[in-house]
């Protein structure tokens, strides 16, 4: 099974978000009809904090601004301030029928996220179009138990929208490889670009796909843009027929306990 992902690689404003979000619904109306799945960075909106009904009316924005054909869009993390007055970092798993939200499970300790981001617990499996996919924002890749987690439920296509620097792509772009391998899943990571980190470093794109073989890779280099990747599933089911990692670790004292949180 053949599906089509686009990564949308964001050179946001730091300090206009409305800018931003002009210029993503630009870039939404403009992906080619039949693109399976869309993937959002991390932040494109802007370092900011908003409010439950701001991030709701953003993402119904989105949901209308979706190219024909039924997409799944995985709208990226943002900073957004719970009615009862916590702080989460959460995105969105969009067709044009539901929205399922994913969060934040450890937020950054290195650029001060824990000082005001509580983790979040909310992470789903989307069935779209015959498939199963998933979403791990940022840094929660570093977290081997979550992207397990989520292939052991069934997930082909992990997707990873992250802020990244880029003296760290390279360490991001390995880990994703190994996410990838270990799990015999496609992972992609959607990175902005041309825009500074929260210290000052620069960001400077370099989002990628690694396939189940440890093999297949994608760098969209460091260009603004919309990248389009063919995705050949039947990989996924070609590789677990030789290695059977996943397969062992179901037959095994280390299988999970629980399913997990698929609301």
């Amino acid at each position: 099974m053949l599906i089509r992902l686009c990564i949308v690689q964001f050179d946001r404003s730091e300090k206009r978000p409305e800018v931003n979000r002009d210029k993503m619904t630009g870039l939404l109306k403009g992906i080619p009809a039949g693109t399976g799945v869309i993937l959002l960075p991390e932040g494109w909106l802007g370092p900011l904090v908003i409010d439950h009904d701001d991030h709701m009316a953003l993402l119904h924005d989105l949901q209308n601004c979706l190219p024909p054909g039924d997409p799944l869009l995985v709208t990226g993390g943002q900073y957004v301030r719970c009615p009862e007055g916590r702080v989460i970092s959460t995105g969105a798993l969009v067709n044009r029928r539901e929205i399922l939200f994913y969060d934040k499970h450890f937020p950054s300790g290195a650029i001060g996220e824990r000082n005001f981001v509580v983790p979040g617990s909310r992470l789903p499996v989307a069935s779209h179009r015959g498939i199963k996919a998933a979403a791990v924002l940022c840094v929660d890749l570093f977290y081997p138990e979550i992207t397990r987690n989520l292939a052991m439920r069934g997930a082909l296509l992990v997707l990873n929208p992250a802020n990244i620097p880029a003296g760290r792509m390279d360490l991001w772009q390995h880990i994703g490889i190994t996410r990838a391998a270990e799990n015999t899943v496609f992972l992609a990571m959607a990175n902005n670009t041309l825009t500074r980190y929260p210290d000052g470093r620069e960001v400077t794109g370099r989002s990628f796909v690694a396939g189940p073989d440890g093999i297949f890779f994608y760098d969209c280099g460091s260009e603004p843009g919309t990248y389009l990747v063919e995705l050949d599933l039947g990989l996924v089911d070609r590789v677990r027929q030789r290695w059977k990692y996943l397969e062992d670790v179901r037959k095994s004292h280390l299988a999970p306990s629980k399913p997990g949180n698929n609301s």
